[in-house]
Order: C-alpha cells, then structure tokens, then sequence
C-alpha cells in the first residue's frame, strides 16, 4: 500500500515537474524553487467571489487559486481581513498577490496588474425608492465599502451625491434598510447570495452601473514582475470553458449557505413527491444553440442553465436525455422522459402535457442565401421551398396558415442551412438569436443572411416547460420554481448565455481588413433622432450604435455628411461611401448594397392634422397625398404593400412636415420616433401622430456590395452587444425630452385663464358670505320659532310619516301626492301596517338603531304598489316617545336605471358588433377570393372538380364560422332574465372570442390561470360585465408604447364564493379619480369613445343583481409596475 502512494505522488510531482518545464522559463521556475509560498489576501465577505466560510477559503477566486497551485506548484498562505486592510498589506509589500481587484491609476502606483480574467457587472440597488441614472441621486446618500474602486469615481465624478462608508456589501445592505443610506452598488450575484442568505427582502435592482472598473485583474507588488509573469501564463491557459464552469458554479451556488430551497412554499405531498422522485428526466435537443443542445456528450444551453436553477430550488437532481426532437416528443408519450424544458402549446400536446408559466418568448426570422435578393418577408417565400425541423410547433403551422410554402423536414439545424447553402432549398424560418448564432459561429457569414424579424399568423410566441399529463405534481412543482426566479437570476442567464458566452473571434481575414481601411460613412444629417449634426459633430441613435461598434473592434471612421437621402443610397451604389448607418432593405437596395442584422425595430408612423381621427392602419392613406422623404425607406416598404397611396416626395422629413401643417398633404409616414421628435423639434403645433401604418421598419445598416468581410464584422459584434447597451442607447434618444419653441401666446392664455379663475374665486367667496349671513338668519329663526315644524315637514321632497303606540299621527302634503289621495283624513289614526303590508312593523321600527337608508315597497289600498327609500327616527311628539319615518318614491329613479342599464348594454353591443366586423373581414375576404377564382377558372376552361370542391368546402366552412358568431351575438343580446347554472370559463372564452381580433390588432396578449368554475346565476349578464371590463383594458393598453401589452385573467374558489381576477399592465388608474370609477357618466374618454356607463353599470350587476362583490384597484404584477386589478367575487349558489 505504501508503494502505491508512493508511485501516485511521484506520478503527480512529474505531471506538475513535466507542465513547469514545457510552460515556464528557467528564471521563473527558479523563483518557483526558491519562494515555494506565496501570500495572498482573501476577504471574508465577498460572496459568491471571495470569502471565508467555516474558517474556509471559498469561492470563485479560490477555484482559480486552486488552478494556480495546480500548476506551478506554489503552496498559497491566505491572509484574511477586510479589503481596507488588504489594500494598505499589499502597499506596505506584505502580501504577494491580490487575487481580485480592480485597475485604478492610484493603484498603480504600488501594484502590477496581470491580464484581466473576470468582468462582472455592477447595479445600483434600492429600498422604496426607484432611480434611472447617478444623476437622480444627488443630495442622496450611497453606502459604500471602504477603499472600493468606484466610491472614488462616485467622489470625483458625483460631488453632489454623499457617501456613506461602511466595512462591506452586507453593512451596505443593511444601511440602506436601516434609511442610513438610499442605495448601494454592487453586483447581482452578491447581492443575491446576501439577501437570501441572511432573509434581506425589498432590495431592487435599479439601473446598470456602467463604468469601466468592472474588469478585474489579479495583481502583485510592483517589483515582484517574475511571479506576475508565471500568474499571467496560468490565467492564459485557462480554457473558456474552465471560466464558464467556474462562473456558473458560483453564480448558481446550490450550497447550503444559501438555503434556495426555504424560498418555496410546498405542501406535504409536494415535498414527500420529491422525496420519493428525487431524479426527473429531461429532454435535451441535439442542436437547438444557444438555448438547448448537445456538445460532447454534455447537455448545455440557455435552457438547460435554467432546468438546473429551477431542479436546484425544488431539490430534484436533473438528468438529460438527448436525442432529435420528434424521438423526444414520443419518449415523453412512453412515459421515457419527464419533461420537455422549452415547447409551444397545441391541442395536440394538450393531450399528454400539462403547461407551466411560460419560460422564454421567441422572436422569429427568415434565413436565406446573402445572394438572394428576392425574399424579403414572408409572402416572398410562396411558392419556394423552406426547410423545417420534423414535429416542430412552428413546422406544423407553417403548412396549415401557408399552404403555397413548400415545407421540406429536416432533423437537424445543420442539415437546414448546409440545404441553403447547396441551393436545395431557398430558405428557412427559426428563432432570431439561435438564426444569428449559426450564421456568426459557425461559418456560414458568408454565405447565409438573416431578414428581420417576422410574424408567422397563429403561432404565439410563448414557449412553456411541458410536464407529462401524469406528473400533476411536478407542473405545479416547477411552476413555483419559475415564480421564485428573481430578476438577477434571470439577468446572470441571460448575460451568460445572450451576452458573454458568445465570444466575439475574428478571423485573420477580418481583422486584416480592419487594419488596412478606413470606413467612409455617408451620415445623413437631419434624420433626427436616428442621425443628425449638431455643432459640426454626428449625433443620434444611429451615432451611437456604430461609436459601440467600432470602438469593440477598433474600426477606423470617417464621417461625410449628406443632406440628401438619395445623395447617400447613389453614393453607396458607386462606391464611393462604403456605408450608411441606419436604413432598411428593399428588393431593389439589394441589387447593389448588402444590409447588416436588424439594429433597431420601429412602426412606419402616420401623421395628420390635429383634427383628423384615429387612423388605424395605411390602407386608408390609399387614394390620398402622403407626404414622405424621396427614396425613404418608408416609401419603398409602403409602396410594396399599399401602391394606390399617391406619394408627394420632398428632400427630407421637415419639408414633408411643412407640407402637412400647410394642409397641401393629407398625411405624412415615416418611423415614429423620428415623426414624434422633428414634430416637437420644430413645433408643429397643428400636428399630431394619429396611427400606425402596421409595418414594421427593420433598420439596418447598408454597406457597399463588395464589402461582405465589414459585413461580417458588424454583424459579429451587434451579436454580442449585450441587451443593457442597447437599452441605454434606445432610452437615451426614443425617450428623449425635447424642448420646445417658447410659445408667447400660452402666456397670454395662462394670465387670462388666471384672472378669470380669480373673479370667478373672489365673486363665489362673497356669495359664500353671503351665504353664511342668511344661513344664520335661518337658523336663529328655526331656535325661536317651533311653530314652522310643521310648514318644513310639508315643503319637504319626502314623504312624512309621524306615529306612535302604531298609529299614524301625522302626515304631510307630499305623501298624500305620492298615495295620491284627497284627504290625510284616509291615513290618519290607521296602523302604519296599512302603508307596509308585507313587512312587520317591529322589525321596521328597529332600524331606528341603524340611523340608515333602506328600500322597501311600498302597498296602498291594494292599489298602489311602488318602491320607495325609508328612513326611520325616534323622536319625541305630543310629550309621547313616536317615530318620524321619510319615504321617497323611487319609482322615477328605477325606470331611469332601466335606462342606464340599456344605455350600458347599448354601449357594450357597439363595442361589441366593432369587434366582430374585425372578425368578418379575413372570412368576408376569403368567400370573396374562393368565389372570384371560380369564376375566372370557369371562364378560362380551367376549373376542376377537385378545385370546385376544395373551394365550396372553403367557402362553407367560412359561411359556418359567420354563422357561429352571429349565434354568438344573438345569444349576448337576449333579454331573458333565468338563474341558471353556467360555467364561468366559457362566459371568458366566449368573451374574448369576441376580442381576439380587437388584441391582435393592438398587440394585446392574454395569459389565462383558469380553474374549472360553475355558479348559479345569470350568464348574459357576467357576459356584459367581462365585456365592459375586457374593453377597458384593451382601451388602456393601446395607448401604451414600447412595451410588452397583457391582460392576466385568473380564476378561483374562495370559501363558497367563485372569485376572479382581471389584471392589465395599461398604466394604473390616477389615484384622484380611482374612487369615482364606478359613478354614473363618469369617464376619462373623450365623448366619442366612451359614455361613463360601463364601470357604473358593471357594478351595478354585480352587487345587485348578481349579489356579488367587485374591486378595483392599482397594483404591481410580474415584472410590471403599474397595474389596473380588478377582482370580482360571486356567490357560487
């Protein structure tokens, strides 16, 4: 046995001897020799990067530490203590090397630096309060580590900020909950291990804290270069691959310190299903990049990271089963796998899976050959064949909704594009980032081009993790898993796998070009915000993009600007520029230019005249001038789709502007932010925005044809910016305030406006005093003189009633009007039952008690029967103890209810017939063209009887979904008043069948959590209640801009009651008015739009009729701030 260890550590000491001898000079394998330990500071609370737990060094330092003691044999001596004094240890040279640390020019002075191997990204964190930038915070407080690189940046840079000095992140955190400070800075994976390790809850991560301190280095004192060099070549030789397992075993750290289970709540059978489970077996496809595949034998991908953080949080250990992806489709079937991680929803599907929460949204492109100048959207793709993957969700729709594509299947993403490439097919449709990955990782730059993004009709484009039908318990187990995911676990993955993972590698070729030219760029200089100049320099959107681009690979620029458009497009065809920043491809820009990735996506505008109405798409600028810049790309996509608009061209946008606010164009088009910023820039006060033309600009850049290497490089490097850069570079000038031209003539209505207020105010306050004389007056009359009791009782709107021992004592004029009888002679000295004929007159004259208001109804003489509004009041009459009762006939009121409640379902039924003349007009279209191409088949000698029939059965199939929505109308309208049984999903699907066209159109998605419901009440009318309430929602998200539209609708039991609840992000409801949502005629609409009924009404039916119970509120939901709930609670019997 001793042998044994004996020849194994031989066998170790010549592995690391032969390793030192082939990578290590002689002098610095002699300084290995004679200083065989070295010093290196560690600080205690640094986690997950570098820290002490249990007196034991841990982290993602130490694992490069251990590299590093691997390698060059050095035994590591750790010395322990706060970064303050670790910084002063290595100034006073008694320590070797810091392990992690940051470059600053005062560091210099006394450190040497190696090459950088790690770069994190800081946030700036809050409590209660939420910040955009460092300039928010000034006369604010940050807490910041002492001796911390940025807490000098923040002094140099931020004066106005103050600064509050702690020991570590942890007394950061603790500052900022403790009010001691307003925010601190650190990085997410920190933040995220203290605050679940030590139960810190409302920390917000607020904005990126880019500065360029987040590249970390090792360092060693200034003299020692020998062990800098030795340390330099370790760091080198550690494998991409080395970095990111170390990265993602300490970002993802699933030890117990950080306790990620204790954030789920599971029930008994949960945790007792995962003690008996223990493994789950997941699908892993062969070649899905970046999100899913298979490398080596080793599952890997955006998706897999998450399946492990979610196995992780559930304590479930994930094994994956790789195979293609229709294999894995009926592995899952035979009950062979568990789970399928990322998959769209179908009917099929349905039949064996059960769905979570959605995991990741896909966006979608065209992929074809770079010399294919004819494809350019989808309706080009006709009558070409497309390679798809077998089984795909996608695949399948294709060929249903596209049944002129010809779809060839495949079983791998290579074989697709080594298809296209070979020309046997013309192109293929997949996920934009795994489009971009294959065609800058792996080789086919220049071969293959990627067309923008797409939308395909009937594929929604949330995917979901999908759970086999007999594993109830593990769908609900990882739909709680997906909760718990918080935004800086998103934010790692996504930097990992959409950011730095993808490794930007030029080729020889590129950065030879790099180095030899000069790129001449045709800047257009009054396209703002997109590309302008101010001051002699280029600004914008545009600007901005390429400085990031060409800074990343040191490219070489030269700006010429142009004013003219078409200066710069016959510019680029004659090779005389080599690029032009921002614009898009047409069929015939392609004949002489190539075009990079999509930069930057924005809707074709339309402008009009303020007084002009909502225009909701081009095809009614079609016989009409339309103002637009000559040969703007505006003009060539609108023209392809909409050739009757009659187009007047000018030299730019400004002039088209002119043109409009002179009223000598009807319209004017180009992309929205550039319509919105040169109406403020150059106040166009007669102008407004009224719509969007409903085509998409994918702005490109545009580059010489001869220029396929640039082409390649730009599009490597846009793959690799990072979704934060572009965010920072979209809000800084699509969010842009522009100040506007001083408006002399606002003055004058502001001071008018005043001084009529002011009269208005000071004429009302001596009437209020005039008021206050008489009402004292009054009131000294009413204190001297008992004797007009009787005169206020009978001028009193509401019937009196006086009584006692039972009697009727008194009367006054107004009840005999309402019993309409000739003398108080009939009612005098008769029991009060005489007026209250189904009601015992105890339990009446007790609600004396509640000093309130009820309805009754009211019975006379048999005669008369009426409902009327009591109050009833003990008072003393004729030295006797009586009771005073008001009555008030509600008969006026209730019939003007009536009225309401038509008016309402009026309302409702205009919103409702709009929607469904959307729904007509695809089906309308299709009767039309099925009827059309009959007749000219007909005429031609040329129709079939197999396309007869295939185009009957078209048109009839067509006629039966008109004829069902008329159903459905007619069922919506009918006035029959019945209790019956119903189920409450149906009233929501039926519903929203209604306005699936309307939130289409609007980019309004719903996400349903539906339980199975049924109540005993009256369906038409919750069927109007969701119709108000389903309205107001899509109204409140279409003036939304720049972001993701959802209605969340979900549904429960509680107690005996079925509950539901109606949530969209539209942007809340003002806190001023929220209270008043439910009055009648109240409304924030303009008149044209909305009556005020709808809310009034809907509550109305609730609580009424109904008997049930409505709220609305604002709220905070997923990852959206301003919310509008509305929860609906109904009586199940």
């Amino acid at each position: 046995m001793k042998k044994i260890i004996s020849l194994f550590l031989i066998f170790v000491f010549s592995t690391s001897y032969l390793y030192c001898s082939d990578f290590f000079t002689q002098e610095e394998k002699e300084f290995i020799k004679n200083n065989p330990t070295i010093k290196v500071g560690i600080e205690r609370d640094w986690p997950p990067f570098d820290f002490v737990n249990d007196n034991i060094h841990k982290g993602l330092v130490n694992d490069y530490l251990k590299i590093i003691n691997k390698k060059t044999n050095l035994n590591i001596e750790y010395v322990t203590d706060t970064w303050s004094n670790l910084l002063q240890k290595a100034k006073q040279k008694e320590l070797d090397l810091l392990p992690v640390i940051a470059k600053t020019e005062e560091r210099k002075d006394f450190l040497l630096f190696t090459n950088r191997y790690l770069e994190i990204r800081d946030y700036l964190f809050s409590n209660s309060i939420s910040f955009n930038s460092l300039d928010d915070l000034e006369n604010k407080t940050i807490a910041i580590p002492k001796d911390y690189a940025y807490g000098t940046y923040i002094k140099n840079n931020y004066p106005k900020i103050k600064t509050y000095e702690v020991k570590n992140v942890l007394e950061a955190l603790n500052a900022v909950l403790e009010k001691k400070a307003d925010a601190l800075i650190s990085n997410p994976a920190v933040v995220n291990y203290l605050t679940k390790k030590h139960n810190i809850k409302d920390i917000t991560g607020n904005f990126n804290f880019d500065y360029n301190q987040n590249i970390l280095y090792m360092a060693t004192t200034k003299e020692n270069t020998i062990l800098n060099s030795i340390i330099n070549k370790v760091l080198n030789d550690i494998s991409k691959e080395e970095r990111q397992n170390i990265y993602y075993k300490w970002v993802f750290s699933t030890n117990k310190e950080m306790n990620i289970n204790s954030a789920l709540t599971l029930t008994e059978e949960e945790k007792e299903f995962i003690l008996n489970k223990k493994k789950v077996k997941i699908a892993n496809e062969l070649d899905w990049i970046p999100y899913d595949y298979n490398e080596n034998g080793i599952a890997k991908g955006y998706i897999i990271d998450y399946m492990k953080l979610l196995s992780s949080k559930l304590g479930l250990e994930p094994v994956f089963i790789t195979d293609k992806w229709s294999n894995l489709e009926k592995k899952v079937k035979n009950k062979e796998i568990d789970i399928l991680p990322v998959v769209g929803k179908n009917k099929k599907r349905e039949e064996y899976l059960n769905f979570t929460t959605k995991i990741l949204t896909q966006e979608l492109t065209i992929v074809t050959k770079v010399s294919r100048n004819e494809i350019i959207n989808l309706d080009d793709l006709a009558n070409k064949k497309i390679g798809m993957i077998k089984k795909w969700n996608l695949t399948e729709l294709i060929k249903k909704n596209y049944p002129l594509i010809k779809v060839i299947e495949f079983d791998s993403i290579d074989d697709i594009l080594d298809a296209i490439k070979h020309n046997f097919i013309d192109a293929t449709i997949q996920n934009e980032l795994l489009a971009k990955y294959y065609i800058n990782q792996k080789k086919y730059e220049s071969d293959l081009k990627t067309l923008g993004v797409i939308e395909v009709n009937g594929l929604k484009k949330d995917l979901f993790i999908g759970v086999r039908k007999d594993l109830k318990i593990l769908q609900t187990l990882y739909t709680k898993a997906l909760k718990s995911i918080t935004k800086t676990e998103k934010l790692i993955l996504k930097n990992k796998w959409h950011n730095s993972s993808k490794g930007l590698i030029l080729s020889d070729e590129e950065k030879k070009f790099i180095q030899n030219n000069i790129i001449n760029i045709s800047f257009t200089s009054n396209w703002r915000p997109f590309s302008y100049v101010k001051d002699n320099q280029p600004q914008g959107l545009a600007y901005d993009y390429w400085n990031l681009i060409s800074n990343k690979v040191n490219l070489k620029t030269n700006y010429i600007f142009e004013d003219k458009f078409t200066k710069s497009l016959d510019l680029i065809k004659e090779k005389k520029r080599d690029i032009l920043l921002l614009t898009s491809n047409t069929k015939e820009r392609e004949e002489y230019s190539i075009f990079t990735d999509t930069i930057f996506k924005t809707p074709i505008g339309i402008a009009t005249l303020k007084d002009e109405n909502y225009i909701a798409d081009a095809s009614y600028l079609e016989g009409k001038k339309v103002g637009v810049g000559k040969n703007y790309t505006a003009q060539k996509l609108l023209k392809e789709k909409y050739p009757k608009i009659d187009f007047v061209e000018t030299k730019n946008l400004k002039e088209a502007l002119e043109l409009l606010s002179e009223n000598k164009v009807y319209a004017v088009v180009d992309s929205m932010p550039a319509l919105s910023d040169q109406i403020k820039e150059f106040a166009f006060t007669n102008i407004k925005i009224s719509g969007s033309t409903k085509v998409v600009f994918n702005m490109k850049m545009m580059i010489r044809d001869d220029y396929t290497i640039l082409k390649s490089i730009i599009n490597k490097v846009l793959f690799n910016i990072t979704e934060e850069d572009k965010k920072v570079i979209k809000n800084k000038w699509i969010n842009l305030e522009y100040e506007e031209n001083f408006n002399y003539s606002l003055i004058w209505k502001i001071v008018l406006g005043f001084t009529i207020i002011l009269i208005f105010v000071i004429y009302k306050n001596r009437q209020l005093l005039q008021y206050q004389k008489e009402l004292n007056e009054t009131k000294t009359n009413l204190e001297n003189s008992i004797k007009n009791f009787k005169l206020l009782l009978d001028v009193n709107i509401a019937g009196i009633v006086i009584i006692n021992e039972n009697k009727i004592k008194y009367i006054n004029d107004e009840l005999t009007n309402i019993l309409k009888i000739d003398s108080k002679n009939n009612l005098l000295g008769n029991d009060l039952q005489t007026l209250f004929q189904n009601y015992e007159i105890e339990d009446l004259l007790l609600k004396t008690k509640d000093n309130e208001s009820f309805e009754l109804e009211l019975t006379y003489d048999n005669k008369i029967t009426m409902p009327v509004l009591v109050k009833v009041k003990d008072i003393i009459y004729d030295n006797k103890k009586s009771y005073i009762i008001s009555i008030i006939d509600l008969t006026d009121i209730k019939n003007k209810e009536e009225l309401l409640l038509q008016q309402s379902k009026m309302a409702s039924l205009g919103e409702m017939i709009g929607n469904i003349a959307h729904q007509w007009r695809q089906p309308l279209s299709t009767i039309s063209t099925a009827a059309s191409g009959l007749k000219i088949q007909k005429e031609f000698g040329s129709l079939s009887d197999e396309m007869l029939i295939t185009s009957l059965d078209t048109i009839t199939q067509t006629t039966q979904f008109l004829s069902q929505t008329i159903n459905d109308f007619q069922n919506y309208i009918k006035d029959d008043k019945k209790k019956v049984l119903f189920s409450i999903n149906e009233s929501i699907e039926k519903v929203l069948s209604i306005l699936n066209t309307s939130f289409i159109n609007h980019n309004i998605e719903v996400e349903k959590e539906i339980k199975e419901l049924e109540i005993y009440s009256y369906p038409n009318e919750l069927n109007q209640v969701l119709l108000n309430i389903f309205a107001n929602s899509k109204d409140a998200l279409k003036e939304q801009k720049d972001i993701d539209k959802y209605i969340f609708i979900r549904t429960y039991k509680k107690d005996d009651n079925a509950c539901l609840e109606i949530i969209d992000n539209g942007g809340g409801i003002k806190k001023e008015i929220i209270e008043k949502v439910f009055e009648p005629y109240f409304t924030t609409k303009h008149k044209s739009q909305g009556t005020g009924l709808g809310l009034y009404m809907t509550h109305k039916i609730i609580t009424e009729s109904m008997m049930g119970k409505i709220q609305i509120e604002n709220c905070k939901y997923k990852d959206f701030d301003n919310c509008t709930k509305v929860t609906i609670s109904l009586p199940i019997k």
